[in-house]
């Protein structure tokens, strides 16, 4: 490959290799993740090209500057490898025009604060689909609407194990704790399950391994299904997005202040996590609009979604647990103090509660 080969820079162009990632680095022809600094490579290349420019190295050839550079000896010598960075087409102003949008940020006091990208992916870990649920699609069961169900509360138990993880929500009032967990369920019901079926083309993957393929679903299931392939799984696969982006993104959309007790603190944390999403989307341009503009159809799913499940309960289609009437449907008994009963309890009011996926 080379540069002339490959797109140009622009709003969409950087995105991801035309093949969804299968390329091959320009540098030591191990799989490529996308377009860095001007070319197709990988992380590491990546990684190691940015170290070097940032830091200014200056490295020497213990033979004659003609050492092989492959993904298993690549890291042997460092003076051949960048400089087959150079020779591939990477751009030493890439790096430091990324450099300088991180710190015109901070330049200006827009600090990320105390949340940090290894703080969102520590949080996310668990909720992550493991690589082995994408190998066999033919061994996974249609699911009925119990399954969509069990799935459901499984994902919302893993909402509550992920807030937990951010140590900036655990200081919110507890008011405010329940009203995000709430008022952002449905969007991270149709979040994880357009991020698990990336893969697929026909069928929504759930968390507990069954699939909804769009052809064979129940009709209430089916235009939810739909909209998700269409409007969230298409577009998420051709950004290519990355574990970094989707926790960013997620947090984002997670601390929407709204009608909370202290919505200043919320407005501060969403701040913090578009700079986050800022800094890992610097190096290509337009792709952190692109990713914002993810969340209006997200939004508009998770809408229907909800009313669906309404209509399902009022004509007795469907029979829903305490935990999902709460959180999804806002209804349940009330506790004394005015909040849902069985909200407090699965809340971060105790954050020593451990919870087992189902």
């Amino acid at each position: 490959l080379n540069e002339s080969a490959l797109p140009t820079d622009s709003a969409t162009s950087s995105l991801s290799c035309p093949d969804g990632g299968r390329n091959q680095c320009s540098i030591c022809a191990d799989r490529a993740t996308g377009k860095h600094y001007g070319i197709a490579s990988c992380d590491g290349c990546k990684g190691f090209f940015r170290r070097s420019i940032r830091k200014n190295h200056t490295y020497s050839c213990r033979f004659d500057r003609k050492c092989s550079v492959d993904k298993h000896r690549r890291n042997q010598c460092r003076y051949c490898r960048l400089q087959e960075c150079f020779k591939a087409g990477m751009r030493k102003e890439a790096v430091q025009n990324e450099r300088d949008c991180i710190n015109s940020h901070r330049a200006k006091g827009q600090t990320a604060g105390s949340l940090s990208i290894s703080v969102l992916l520590q949080a996310e870990f668990p909720v992550l689909a493991s690589p082995e649920s994408h190998v066999v699609i033919t061994n996974k069961r249609t699911a009925g609407m119990r399954d969509v169900f069990q799935s459901m509360k499984q994902q919302l138990l893993l909402l509550v194990e992920w807030a937990k993880h951010i140590p900036e929500f655990c200081n919110l009032p507890i008011r405010d704790k329940v009203t995000l967990l709430q008022t952002h369920s449905a969007e991270h019901l149709i979040l994880g399950a357009a991020r698990r079926s990336l893969p697929y083309n026909n069928l929504i993957l759930l968390g507990n391994d069954f699939v909804i393929t769009l052809r064979d679903a129940q009709i209430e299931v089916s235009r939810v299904a739909f909209r998700i392939q269409e409007e969230l799984v298409k577009p998420l696969r051709e950004l290519d997005i990355t574990d970094k982006e989707f926790a960013c993104l997620k947090t984002i959309v997670f601390f929407s202040p709204g009608h909370l007790e202290s919505p200043r603190l919320v407005r501060d944390l969403r701040f913090q996590a578009q700079l986050l999403l800022e800094e890992v989307t610097c190096e290509k341009r337009g792709r952190f609009g692109e990713l914002l503009l993810i969340i209006p159809p997200l939004q508009s799913v998770a809408w229907q979604m909800v009313e669906t499940l309404h209509l399902a309960r009022l004509l007795g289609e469907a029979q829903m647990d305490s935990l999902l009437q709460e959180m999804l449907l806002g209804e349940g008994a009330k506790a004394g103090n005015g909040l849902s009963t069985g909200i407090v309890i699965i809340s971060v009011a105790r954050t020593d509660l451990n919870f087992t996926p189902l």
